[in-house]
């Protein structure tokens, strides 16, 4: 079991657990409480248009959204499975340099605590970006189920 409490031993779990992670070169750039930035280079994910795979894309997303629940079920000290349900992505432009995707939490944060604490399973949506030039590259909108152990 993986304690999720800081960036460092964020990026170690998304490392160990799923390990696309690992080869796509992800890493945990940024936290602050309400947002989580992930960072990817291009060359790991490259495709034949030598831009990024669209694949990749939603990887990164799909894991942002992740990562950003662990660090706060962490931060509850709350102990549960996060599994994403289902995620919709649309592409604005092509993305030719290193990824970059930005979760952030949205309003809908404190219900689905009171849901998670009251009744130990609550879903989350969360819409993370892929940046690129100060630019949304990609939206991507994701429902993340969490279940308490």
């Amino acid at each position: 079991m993986h304690n999720i409490d800081s960036v460092h031993s964020l990026e170690k779990a998304l490392h160990d657990l799923i390990p696309i992670s690992q080869a796509m070169g992800i890493s945990v750039v940024h936290y602050d409480g309400t947002l989580l930035r992930l960072k990817a280079p291009l060359s790991n994910n490259i495709n034949h248009q030598q831009t990024a795979f669209g694949g990749s894309l939603f990887s990164i997303a799909a894991l942002s959204g992740w990562g950003l629940i662990q660090l706060k079920l962490a931060e509850l000290n709350i102990q549960a499975n996060t599994v994403i349900a289902g995620g919709n992505v649309s592409y604005s432009k092509p993305v030719s340099k290193d990824l970059i995707c930005e979760c952030r939490l949205e309003s809908s944060y404190q219900s689905f605590v009171t849901r998670l604490q009251t009744t130990g399973k609550a879903s989350l949506i969360l819409q993370p970006e892929i940046i690129l030039a100060d630019e949304n590259a990609m939206s991507f909108s994701g429902k993340f189920v969490v279940k308490q152990l």
